[in-house]
């Protein structure tokens, strides 16, 4: 039986949950990672750890897309302050969201092309939400940048994730070169895709 926690006890465990399962991913990855490292690095029991999660994949589902909202939120808010956003600006937000990515968490998981397990283990309603999420955050996006005529908001997300999945290979891309690789690839998509005035 697990013990009732106080209101402020909940926001703590999870709170400490989170943060474990974020080493964790950066560490081991989803499959390296049990249920028993992270209660026993969060201090409490198998029992209390299934009252906040039905699962480890859930937990760190739900760190994933944490972590997708902070970033998201963080490049929309970015934008809503500037008045016109033209080529050069676009390249460096996105610039500095990508390299944030890359030395996450997230990529152990790309690197260990755990995606795809963990979405298999998550229920159908949970992944059709998150996909709307990522819509809504390109409509978003969009809303602050002139596309030019013929270039349209899923040729613009394609573009996003071809890039986002260079970074899957680094090693032969060339690990030295690959910041300024990036720098190149995301400048070169906001050349095609933005009407400068």
């Amino acid at each position: 039986m697990t013990t009732a926690f106080s209101k402020d006890e909940k926001v703590f465990i999870e709170e400490k949950l989170h943060e474990v399962a974020r080493k964790c991913l950066f560490k081991y990855g989803v499959q390296k990672t049990t249920v028993a490292q992270i209660t026993k690095m969060a201090g409490i029991s198998k029992g209390s750890f299934y009252s906040f999660y039905p699962s480890k994949e859930m937990l760190f589902f739900v760190i994933l897309e944490e972590y997708q909202k902070n970033m998201m939120n963080g490049l929309v808010d970015h934008l809503k302050k500037e008045d016109y956003i033209d080529v050069e600006k676009f390249t460096r937000l996105l610039y500095n969201a990508y390299k944030n990515i890359r030395y996450s968490f997230v990529m152990t998981i790309l690197q260990n092309q755990e995606i795809e397990l963990l979405m298999r283990k998550l229920p159908k309603d949970i992944i059709t939400h998150h996909h709307s999420f990522d819509e809504t955050v390109i409509e978003e996006i969009l809303s602050h940048v002139k596309l030019k005529k013929g270039i349209s908001a899923d040729l613009f997300s394609a573009s996003l994730r071809a890039i986002f999945m260079s970074m899957l290979h680094t090693e032969a891309i060339g690990e030295k070169q690959f910041d300024e690789v990036l720098e190149v690839l995301i400048n070169g998509l906001a050349q095609q895709i933005i009407e400068e005035a």
